[in-house]
């Protein structure tokens, strides 16, 4: 099966529904196809991209500290099939005598840990060409940093008023 490296460049947030929407790119053509996910997967990935942290472990937390302590690398995820309207994902994992593994999941968690362990993200190339949608380049003085994720606004304050 092809693949296509692909990033995460938007997350969009429902503010009449519990799930979001979670656009990856493609890193060299451009198509962007969306991702149905909970909030608290959304939630989740927000984290992992701003680099907050919470009091105590959460699950996308765990699996990557069980990663890191059974002496394994998480090589890739691949969101690999769209089929009736369900995403799929493998996460692809290597242990340090070069055994691999593959395990099935959710594409929203397989992004949120891959955010996390700074992990590749990569994508069926038939997912790209049954419902990637290529987007007009942003400029680089207009393109924003990192994905645009609920909240981030350029006109947002500072936390200072003028009064």
């Amino acid at each position: 099966m092809a693949m296509k490296q692909v990033e995460l460049c938007r997350i969009i947030q429902s503010d009449r529904a519990s799930e979001c929407h979670m656009y990856l790119r493609e890193l060299d053509g451009g198509r962007v196809f969306p991702v149905i996910v909970h909030q608290t997967e959304m939630a989740e990935i927000y984290r992992k991209v701003h680099g907050e942290t919470t009091r105590r472990p959460m699950t996308h937390d765990l699996f990557a500290s069980l990663v890191r302590a059974a002496a394994l690398t998480l090589e890739n995820v691949q969101v690999t099939e769209l089929k009736d309207q369900v995403f799929y994902a493998r996460m692809n994992l290597e242990a340090e005598d070069g055994r691999t593994f593959s395990i099935d999941a959710r594409p929203s968690d397989a992004v949120a840990i891959a955010t996390g362990m700074d992990c590749p993200i990569f994508a069926a190339e038939k997912i790209l060409d049954d419902i990637g949608a290529v987007e007009p380049p942003v400029p680089d003085e207009e393109a924003p940093e990192g994905p645009e994720l609920p909240g981030e606004d350029a006109g947002e304050s500072d936390g200072e008023t003028d009064n």
